[in-house]
């Protein structure tokens, strides 16, 4: 699979310009100064914010462009007038504590993403506070591990925006959703162990984005996660990398391709996860401010680690690694990306905040179409290894084992249809002699050759195996044993014929046939009996003959038609 293209479409969706929004804001000024308790506190991790910092005092604070940006601490902002049935929105409030003052005499609202009580008309993308008119507004931040983007906007031009929201978000998450249970499905049939850790990584990755976006509380059966706050985030996505680690190791089956790499890989993305997990639900310690650190860095040297393995093991001719490169590579930019601006205090443009859940449906399809490809592969090479271990290396034709398992089914083929089965049991004449004189090597050549007569003649659904030896049989589907008599007959001319010499040595190769035809009682035993029988009784008529399992004899026992055919045949 060819990456370039993915790579230059990434490129072209990240470096497109950043269209500045109205605010709907005309100043901010912070009135109390953040403690050094609460600057302590807003450490989440390598893309945290280190210092939140208002444009209260800035030149550019003028501009209505932009959203505003807010940290822990207390603030005043004044509305840009004009605005109908205007609204605070404070965007990717993940979990900080968000208390608005509208005026004198105002009761103050506090809200938290987690919160069972925000108002049901929108969604859980951002906080949102009903304002009185172009009054100040008085905001307390607490608790905030990243910028808050606010701004002030009309009630109508909110709720078409948090429609359009709602509507991506949940497109986004039915492609993922979707393809998931499907693949359940298929591990519920297969019992495939890959199928079970796709559907589990997708399904966690789901979970995150739904939680990171708020959705997940406001869900039937998802809202319970509103009682474990951030750390009930961070478990998930902690999770869902530990699971998704576990899926690439072994969908792209990198223990193979890169051992090494795989080995750091798994204590990265599996093992030291999983005891930062077990310490963030033990009571010990009691603070967890620790947690988004440490899982941000093993997140980060997972990710490095893992496009080493994926390209190596690409590179290395792996098929499995390409289809992963070319799914995950994308949700983890997009998901890094997105982190980064948030931190940082960018805006977060459309395209990058609905291109993170539509690049996890992406992803979902085209890890399901890798499936695919691994099912084809494996079934490919599963058809090859019970196709090597039912030939005979030696001629190439059916071995014992093949030969048998394939006159079992036209038995039964037979008893069904009702159709006539016949079968030839092949055997060299004087073989032992031409070994004995040539050598084994020689005696090679002749089963070679015999088999290649044979197989000239029969091309289409009459299967051809070797018992051992210099013994063949030969199942003649549809064919009665008159006509079977007249087949037989004509392979032991041919081959009288072609095989009188090989390799340029003068041998005069004969075969004798014994011929049977299945009968209602017959067994793969007792028809393989029958014909031998038939075949032994030409053996004892001096070779080079065939003989039906009737006892009647060879060359009498074949219609005048048959015999000129034979006789005339080149």
């Amino acid at each position: 699979m060819k990456l370039g293209w993915w790579w230059i479409l990434l490129g072209t969706v990240l470096t497109q310009p950043v269209v500045a929004q109205e605010s709907g804001i005309a100043r901010v000024d912070r009135i109390l100064p953040v403690v050094a308790a609460q600057q302590a506190d807003q450490s989440a991790g390598l893309f945290s914010e280190r210092r939140f910092e208002a444009r209260a005092n800035d030149d550019a604070a003028a501009s209505l462009e932009a959203p505003y940006v807010l940290g822990n601490g207390e603030w005043r902002l004044q509305p840009r007038g004009g605005i109908e049935s205007p609204l605070l929105v404070v965007y990717h409030p993940y979990s900080a504590r968000v208390t608005v003052l509208t005026g004198p005499g105002a009761a103050p609202v506090s809200h938290r993403l987690f919160d069972p009580d925000l108002d049901p008309r929108y969604s859980r993308h951002a906080l949102v506070f009903p304002l009185r008119g172009d009054d100040p507004i008085y905001v307390k931040v607490e608790d905030a591990r990243y910028p808050l983007h606010v701004k002030v906007e009309s009630r109508a031009e909110h709720a078409a925006s948090d429609l359009h929201h709602t509507r991506l978000l949940m497109m986004a998450m039915g492609v993922a959703l979707g393809v998931s249970l499907t693949v359940l499905l298929f591990w519920l049939v297969l019992r495939e162990r890959v199928y079970l850790l796709y559907a589990g990584s997708m399904l966690a990755q789901m979970l995150y984005v739904l939680c990171s976006y708020g959705e997940a509380y406001a869900l039937p059966g998802l809202r319970v996660l509103s009682h474990f706050g951030a750390p009930g985030i961070w478990y998930i996505a902690t999770l869902a990398t530990m699971l998704t680690t576990t899926l690439m190791i072994e969908y792209a089956d990198l223990r193979q391709q890169t051992p090494r790499l795989t080995h750091w890989l798994r204590w990265s993305g599996i093992r030291l996860p999983a005891v930062a997990l077990l310490l963030l639900l033990l009571p010990w310690p009691a603070r967890k401010e620790w947690f988004p650190d440490i899982g941000n860095g093993l997140f980060l040297v997972t990710h490095v680690l893992s496009v080493l393995s994926l390209v190596m093991a690409w590179r290395k001719g792996s098929r499995h690694a390409a289809y992963f490169l070319a799914a995950w590579v994308p949700l983890m930019v997009f998901g890094t990306w997105r982190a980064v601006q948030i931190s940082l205090g960018m805006p977060v443009e459309d395209w990058l905040d609905y291109g993170y859940p539509f690049v996890l449906g992406y992803a979902s399809v085209v890890m399901a179409l890798g499936l695919a490809d691994r099912m084809l592969t494996f079934r490919r090479e599963r058809d090859t290894a019970k196709e090597h271990a039912e030939r005979d290396a030696l001629t190439g034709v059916l071995n014992r084992g093949g030969i048998e398992y394939r006159l079992d089914w036209a038995i039964l083929e037979r008893r069904r249809e009702h159709i006539p089965l016949s079968l030839l049991f092949i055997d060299l004449d004087v073989f032992k002699q031409i070994n004995d004189r040539h050598g084994h090597a020689f005696g090679d050549h002749c089963l070679r050759a015999v088999t290649r007569v044979i197989s000239e003649e029969f091309q289409y659904g009459d299967q051809l195996g070797r018992l051992g030896g210099e013994e063949f049989v030969l199942v003649l589907t549809g064919v009665d044993g008159q006509a079977a008599a007249a087949l037989a007959e004509r392979v032991r001319v041919k081959i009288e014929r072609r095989c009188a010499r090989v390799d340029e040595v003068e041998v005069g190769l004969t075969v004798s046939i014994g011929v049977a035809e299945c009968t209602a009682e017959d067994t793969v035993a007792s028809l393989i009996k029958r014909a031998d029988e038939a075949m032994y009784r030409a053996k004892r008529a001096g070779g080079n003959q065939m003989v039906v399992a009737d006892g009647a004899s060879s060359r009498e026992a074949v219609p005048v038609a048959a015999r000129w055919a034979a006789d005339t045949e080149t």
